[in-house]
């Protein structure tokens, strides 16, 4: 063993204590509650049932209404305790129920920022009976969301020369394969992969404290898929608010950039991203690339409303969150989005609209290698012959709509159509899902495997007659469309997905897939019905969305960063040269730039 490795497992180890410390000093109530949603489905899935299993209203019930992701029968319960104490408190936070005003200070300045009550945040900031830390970490989230840059890091300036014809570029991303599988991960590393293939040098720095921070404690400080470097961000003592977290992010992307001789850093989603990523390439004086790929703010609103809040669009977290996304959007030097009522909402903040490029989801071109019918996939999965099948391969949380996949296929049972179904992945609407399989008495036609690694998720997927995208309608869906459309084009299934603007980009209703209105099972039993009973139409459809999907592989849209890569370089030596027939005598790029 070399000696850095027992000293990398140190650091990884003491950070690992340092954040589990200071989440149980900050809401030791919570930590259990997300430590449960983190163990494995089934494990989850028995502690939530035997916590609940009786009536009570005690603390262990409603910690358990909040493992099964239900808050509605937390507050009920939490409503008919006589005397609550402090861990029912804690956890009625969490559940949707304001805290008493003359409660706990800390209760309320969670309850504060939870609804986003800014406003309420500052004024407890001077409460003293709010927990010291607690203050600390309001009050850096509060500063990441004040308009401005963050302070450039201190390091050296750049001494080596950009090429554009040899692009050398650090991305700065929340998280990563291969300890975490999402949408954003995957097209993370398949843009990535693909700048490889086409002789763009590329390296990625993840958000500070990850992977420690959800658990993969003796991780190495690089991890490398496919080729493919992740670098990791792991301080011993990591910074309890957003600002500190930024700040030292930014240090160790520069100092990655100086390592890597970067000629651009670029910079997905959110705003923490892009303030680190900015502030990286102000020091070395590089071209700063963002890339907006999903707007958190309405996902976070969006749960707001569904956890009771009435108007969370108006809250003054959502109002700083969303400026302070359009204002880095603006200062970048160039703006990549993934659909074009992205880039029209974009254009609409105001980013110029030169400065914004379109990078739709894309595909592994290897998925359009794939020639296994549905029932052969079936048949190597070890599934009944019996019937057609459709499905999901998706995230399951709430936005995607999937119990009216279930109520789709119930109705169509129940009209005699011989249809299975199954939606292969996690997420913390999963519970839900699966009591609504039970209630509707489909636990033997409706299958729900869980979370697979990609191999696997891709053999389920070959086994669908028909893949759904049931998406509900938000604000947040009206304009993110899913990587998992696209996917399934490209493996020559048929689509059935909901009408909302993103999608009708990708689908053409008729000639790619159909389109039905969102969370209308009935519509979507209809459109999923007249496919299984039209195998032609299913095949054509499948045909039709394939020839389109081959045109979005991942190594075709790998052209346009190349292009927009050199725009912002020629962009910035632009800006550098109008400094420099203004530069003060004596004055340096780096110091008129800082």
């Amino acid at each position: 063993m070399t000696p850095a490795r027992p000293w990398r497992r140190a650091r990884h180890l003491g950070a690992a204590g340092v954040t589990v410390l200071a989440m149980a000093v900050d809401d030791p109530a919570w930590l259990t509650v997300q430590a449960g949603r983190r163990a494995p489905r089934r494990l989850r899935g028995l502690l939530g049932r035997l916590a609940t299993r009786t009536d009570s209203s005690s603390p262990t019930a409603v910690w358990g209404e909040l493992l099964l992701d239900r808050p509605e029968q937390a507050r009920e319960r939490l409503s008919r305790q006589r005397r609550s104490g402090a861990l029912s408190r804690a956890l009625a936070v969490h559940a949707g129920q304001r805290p008493d005003q003359v409660g706990p200070g800390g209760a309320r300045a969670r309850w504060a920022w939870l609804v986003g009550d800014l406003e309420e945040v500052e004024v407890l900031l001077a409460d003293d009976d709010v927990p010291r830390r607690l203050r600390e970490k309001l009050a850096g989230d509060l500063a990441a969301l004040q308009p401005g840059p963050r302070p450039a890091p201190a390091v050296p300036p750049r001494d080596w020369r950009t090429d554009p014809a040899r692009p050398r570029v650090v991305h700065a991303l929340t998280n990563s394969l291969p300890w975490t599988r999402s949408g954003y991960t995957l097209r993370s590393h398949a843009v990535l992969h693909a700048q490889q293939q086409a002789g763009i040098e590329v390296a990625a720095l993840t958000r500070p404290a990850y992977p420690v921070s959800i658990g993969r404690v003796l991780t190495a400080d690089v991890d490398v898929v496919e080729g493919v470097p992740y670098h990791r961000c792991v301080p011993t003592l990591l910074a309890p608010g957003e600002a500190g977290r930024i700040d030292r992010w930014a240090t160790d992307l520069a100092r990655l950039a100086r390592a890597r001789r970067a000629t651009h850093v670029h910079s997905t989603t959110h705003y923490p991203n892009a303030l680190a990523a900015q502030a990286a390439a102000r020091a070395l004086d590089l071209p700063w690339v963002h890339e907006v790929r999903g707007q958190l703010e309405r996902t976070w609103a969006s749960a707001r409303r569904r956890a009771g809040d009435p108007a969370p669009y108006a809250s003054s977290r959502f109002v700083a969150w969303r400026a302070r996304e359009a204002e880095l959007a603006a200062a970048a030097d160039h703006v990549v989005t993934i659909s074009e009522t992205m880039r029209a909402d974009l254009v609409e903040r105001g980013v110029e609209p030169g400065r914004v490029s379109v990078v739709p989801n894309g595909i592994d071109a290897s998925l359009l290698q794939r020639d296994i019918t549905p029932e052969r996939a079936r048949g190597v999965l070890g599934l009944p012959g019996a019937g057609l099948w459709v499905g999901a391969v998706s995230s399951v949380v709430h936005y995607e709509g999937l119990t009216d996949l279930v109520e789709a296929v119930a109705l169509l049972r129940a009209q005699g159509v011989d249809v299975r179904g199954v939606v292969v992945g996690d997420g913390v609407a999963w519970p839900g899902l699966s009591r609504r399989v039970a209630e509707l008495g489909l636990e033997e036609t409706f299958l729900l495997p869980g979370r697979l690694d990609r191999d696997d998720a891709l053999r389920w997927l070959d086994a669908l007659d028909v893949v759904v995208v049931p998406r509900e309608d938000h604000e947040v869906t009206r304009l993110v469309p899913p990587l998992k459309l696209v996917e399934a084009m490209g493996v020559g299934r048929p689509v059935v997905a909901s009408d909302l603007p993103p999608m009708a980009e990708i689908v053409a209703p008729g000639e790619t897939g159909l389109l039905t209105p969102p969370q209308d099972p009935t519509a979507l039993a209809t459109a999923v019905g007249s496919l299984l009973e039209d195998a032609d139409r299913r095949h054509d459809l499948a045909a039709r969305a394939r020839a389109f999907a081959a045109g979005r592989t991942w190594g075709a849209l790998t052209g346009t960063y190349r292009d927009i890569y050199d725009r912002s370089t020629r962009r910035v030596d632009a800006t550098t040269d109008r400094r420099a027939t203004s530069r003060v005598p004596g004055e340096t790029d780096h110091e008129r730039h800082s």
